[in-house]
């Protein structure tokens, strides 16, 4: 064999050897390298149902207790392990067996952020006894209550997701009352009065003028006495209109329900029998004097009197 020739064939080895022909090396195990899918992790759906909304049932002193729906997948197929974390350490506080379903959840009420936002008041105030009152004072107290929880899963090639679910209430809650007496501070009533439409006559029970509440408190017909003077000449009581007979020298008149209102009227009457104006002269003055008959300890009080002016023209 010539130089030249043993050179080409050494040459020609060598080309080989590292082309890999001969099998020797690692060639065999780089030509089964090949790009992997990364493990994907998994996909979670979470939401609060509709009876998560709080009130005085579903949250105590301690808990609140709501109700949650959740689903969750892994594209790989993996097993996963699932739950919900309440207070945001990424550890699962309340595992789940189920990929999807309704869950009612009770959360300590330490794990929610409590923010008052309004504080309201109410009174409730008991009749008048030996010139005191009783006032009861109830503090209504709202508060904003809010919290985040996490619904997490890992699946078995270690591959974690976690969303977070956030639920907002107002929770309403009577925190104190106050009992405290006071002194009575009477009603005060103020009135209008008009001339009773319709001519006079000497025969009796002649409508002489009206009398219209303009304001004050409801005034129970029970405790209320009309009294009536004319032109100066001696007081007489008025019996209620319903009530009244043949011996009654006045009247008044009252509606259906049991109290004088503002913008109700009476109107005060002569006797069936009785003729107090009998308009020879044009009219009569007649004084009409309220009185408030007292209950219990308490004393009569006027509360008006009305100058008024029956026309006998009109």
């Amino acid at each position: 064999m010539s130089a030249t020739r043993t050179l080409n064939v050494i040459t020609l080895s060598l080309i080989l050897f590292m082309a890999g022909c001969f099998g020797l090396g690692d060639s065999a195990e780089a030509a089964d390298d090949h790009e992997h899918t990364p493990n994907a992790a998994p996909v979670l759906h979470a939401e609060f149902t509709i009876e998560s909304e709080f009130n005085l049932v579903d949250c105590s002193l301690t808990d609140c207790n709501f109700s949650s729906y959740h689903a969750a997948v892994d594209p790989d197929g993996d097993l996963m392990e699932l739950g919900y974390d309440f207070d945001l350490d990424g550890i699962i506080d309340y595992q789940l067996t189920n990929y999807r379903g309704f869950t009612d959840l009770q959360i300590p009420r330490t794990e929610f952020i409590e923010t008052t936002i309004a504080v309201s008041e109410g009174f409730e105030v008991s009749e008048c006894v030996n010139g005191q009152r009783l006032v009861v004072t109830e503090n209504s107290t709202i508060s904003h209550l809010k919290t985040t929880i996490a619904l997490i899963a890992i699946d078995t090639n270690d591959a974690a997701s976690a969303i977070l679910l956030t639920t907002d209430e107002l929770y309403e809650n009577s925190t104190s009352f106050m009992n405290t007496v006071v002194p009575c501070s009477e009603p005060t009533w103020a009135f209008s009065d008009r001339d009773a439409a319709g001519s006079m006559s000497e025969s009796g029970g002649d409508a002489l003028v009206h009398v219209a509440m303009t304001q004050g408190d409801d005034l129970s017909w029970a405790v209320l006495k009309v009294s009536i003077v004319v032109d100066g000449g001696a007081s007489m009581n008025c019996d209620e209109a319903s009530n009244a007979d043949a011996t009654s020298q006045c009247t008044y008149t009252t509606d259906d329900d049991n109290y004088w209102s503002v913008a109700e009227e009476i109107t005060i009457s002569e006797g069936s029998d009785t003729n107090l104006c009998g308009g020879s002269n044009g009219g009569c003055d007649v004084d009409v004097t309220l009185t408030k008959v007292g209950v219990g300890n308490e004393d009569d009080r006027v509360i008006a009197t009305v100058s008024a002016y029956a026309d006998a023209s009109n």
